[in-house]
């Protein structure tokens, strides 16, 4: 039986078809396949960008010195984190030293950066380096505690309760008892503890979650003098001389003597005398803390 050779022809372009479609078919799955596959890699790399862990920071150190600082770890337990980190340093864009260096982040109540500082120094980089390297350091601090998700309660009670009633005017605060600072979470407070390992205070009633307290500083050339101090969030806000003497070595006939006295509305009168004369100043405590003139 003869075949037409046009039925052939035809029959072997039907096979051709049917096969491009097939491995079009079977391409086309693949395909899909692998576009699955690389869509779950993105995801998942997106997934990892979004975690603190590698990211880096620059510091300029001049004259073509730059340190590339990348977060190697983490371990946080409230409300402090320690990062540990890769320090590489550049000199003219070439690496010259890699090292590693464990920072403590410090936070208060409100997750906001109270303290930076490397770990085993008494030094705070929020305070000690250049404003460019603070504001690294700061950024990466607020990009720190949104990735650890962290919420920072603490249950330290600082201060006692304040058996003073306001209005307070003057009296010879050297018979008043003084109280010690039963924690070392406030930023700032070292620079009133006069060489004592606690802080000697006598507490004034808050102003709201203001924290008012008058504190001795009787550690230089004169043994009364005080300062009224206010707190928030586990920082020392502001500072104000408001009472103790002041004279002249061998001129104790010409010393100064500073009283004051407050009111209900947390409004200062500081009063100033000198001799035969006095001068008054008046300041407010507002509720952020600040000590203001009036």
């Amino acid at each position: 039986m003869k075949i037409s050779k046009n039925l052939v022809l035809g029959l072997l372009l039907i096979l051709i078809i049917g096969c491009k479609e097939n491995t079009s078919n079977h391409d086309s799955k693949n395909l899909k396949n692998t576009l699955k596959i690389n869509n779950s890699k993105i995801l998942s790399d997106t997934k990892e960008t979004k975690n603190i862990i590698n990211k880096s920071f620059v510091i300029s150190c001049g004259s073509g010195c730059a340190m590339n600082y990348t977060a190697e770890s983490i371990q946080s337990e409230a409300p402090i984190i320690k990062v540990k980190f890769k320090v590489e340093m550049y000199l003219n864009e070439k690496v010259s030293d890699t090292y590693y260096e464990v920072y403590v982040f410090k936070y208060d109540t409100s997750n906001n950066i109270i303290k930076i500082q490397p770990e085993g120094k008494n030094e705070n980089v929020l305070e000690n380096l250049l404003p460019d390297a603070q504001e690294s350091f700061k950024k990466f601090s607020i990009d720190l505690i949104k990735n650890k998700n962290l919420e920072i309660k603490s249950s330290e009670t600082c201060f006692k309760e304040s058996k003073i009633k306001l209005p307070y005017i003057f009296r010879d605060t050297k018979i008043l008892k003084y109280n010690l600072l039963d924690c070392n979470s406030i930023s700032g407070i070292e620079k009133y503890n006069c060489n004592s390992e606690k802080l000697r205070y006598i507490s004034l009633p808050n102003r709201e979650d203001v924290n008012v307290v008058l504190v001795p500083q009787d550690c230089g050339d004169f043994d009364y003098r005080y300062y009224l101090l206010t707190i928030k969030n586990n920082r020392v806000i502001d500072n104000l001389y408001v009472e103790g003497e002041w004279y002249e070595p061998e001129d104790e006939e010409n010393k100064e003597t500073t009283t004051f006295s407050i009111d209900k509305d947390y409004n200062l009168i500081v009063k100033t005398e000198t001799g035969n004369s006095s001068s008054l100043q008046n300041f407010t405590i507002k509720n952020d803390g600040k000590i203001i003139k009036r």
